[in-house]
C-alpha cells in the first residue's frame, strides 16, 4: 500500500452474496483438509485446536477445520452466507464445534485463540491495518492470511471500457498491497504463493454467468445487459458457449503476532 497504490476496499452488496456463494461452492472443493491454507492452519495449532475463521463464507475452511477436531470461531456478516454455513455445520453433525459470530472484523469479540485465519477477506476491509491489529490480537500462536496476487478483476478490463469507457477498472487490494502494508508495520511474514487452475464455479450456467458478471461491472438496466448478453455471445472470453475460467495465484501470508 503506497500513494502509488492506494487502498481500494471491495464492497460487495447483500444482493450479489449468492453469485459468491455459487462460486465457492466449486465441486473440486467438498474436502478441504489438505488445502494449503487449511494444512498451515493445522501446522500451527497447539493444544486448544483453537480457530478464528474471520470472514468465514459458507465455510469453507470453517467446515474442514472443525471435522480436524478445532473449535472454531466462524466471523461472517453476510446473512445468506451464514445461513449457508449452518446448514453446511448440521450436515457434517459439526455444529457444537462451531460458534458463528455476525459481523464484521475487527468490531466483534472472540476468545483468545491460537490462530487466527482470514482467507481471501482483508480486501473487503476499508481499514486494513486495524484488521491486522485485530488478528494479532485475537492470536496466540499464528496469524494466516490469503491474498489473491493477481487482482480479481484484471479480466473484466475489456468489458469493463465498454460500459465504463471514463472510469478505470476497480483494482481491490492484493498481495503487494498486504505485503507492504505488513512490511511498513514492522511484520516480516513467510509467504508461499499458489497458482490453482482453473476453476467452473457458477460460471458453467451462462445465465448465472450473466448475472454475476453485470454485478462486477456495474449495470443494472435492461439495455445494458442485453449488450452484455451479445458481448458473450459472440465470444468474448467464451469457450464452448460458457465464460473461460483462468487460473489465478495467490498467497498465503503467516506470521507470529507480535504482542506488547
Amino acid at each position: 500500500m503506497s500513494e502509488q497504490h492506494p487502498w481500494k476496499a471491495v464492497v460487495i452488496p447483500e444482493k450479489s452474496m449468492h453469485h459468491m456463494a455459487d462460486a465457492l461452492r466449486s465441486p473440486s472443493d467438498h474436502d478441504l483438509k489438505d488445502h494449503p491454507v487449511t494444512q498451515e492452519v493445522m501446522a500451527h495449532l497447539g493444544p486448544q485446536r483453537s480457530v478464528v475463521d474471520i470472514g468465514a463464507g459458507i465455510g469453507r475452511f470453517t467446515v474442514p477445520l472443525a471435522a480436524m477436531g478445532c473449535d472454531v470461531w466462524a466471523i461472517e456478516p453476510s446473512a445468506l452466507m451464514r445461513d449457508q454455513l449452518h446448514q453446511a455445520l448440521i450436515t457434517n453433525k459439526l455444529d457444537s464445534r462451531v460458534h458463528t459470530v455476525a459481523g464484521l472484523w475487527p468490531g466483534v469479540e472472540v476468545p483468545m485463540v491460537e490462530v487466527a485465519l482470514a482467507a481471501f477477506v482483508i480486501h473487503f476491509s476499508p481499514d486494513p491495518r486495524q484488521f491486522v491489529q485485530a488478528m494479532e490480537a485475537a492470536a496466540t500462536v499464528r496469524c494466516v492470511m490469503a491474498i489473491h496476487v493477481d487482482h480479481m478483476f484484471s479480466g473484466l478490463d475489456d468489458l469493463w471500457a465498454v460500459f465504463h469507457p471514463d472510469r478505470p477498472t476497480p483494482t481491490p487490494p492484493v498481495f503487494r498491497d498486504v505485503y507492504t502494508l505488513l512490511w511498513n508495520e514492522g511484520i516480516v511474514a513467510d509467504v508461499r504463493v499458489v497458482e490453482d487452475p482453473p476453476r467452473d464455479g457458477f460460471w458453467r450456467d451462462p445465465h448465472k454467468v450473466l448475472d454475476g458478471l453485470a454485478d462486477l461491472l456495474q449495470i443494472d438496466t435492461d439495455a445494458e445487459r442485453e449488450h452484455l448478453a451479445t458481448l458473450v455471445r459472440e465470444g468474448w472470453g467464451t469457450r464452448g458457449g460458457t465464460l473461460t475460467p483462468s487460473s489465478h495465484r495467490w498467497a498465503i501470508v503467516s506470521w507470529t503476532p507480535r504482542k506488547t
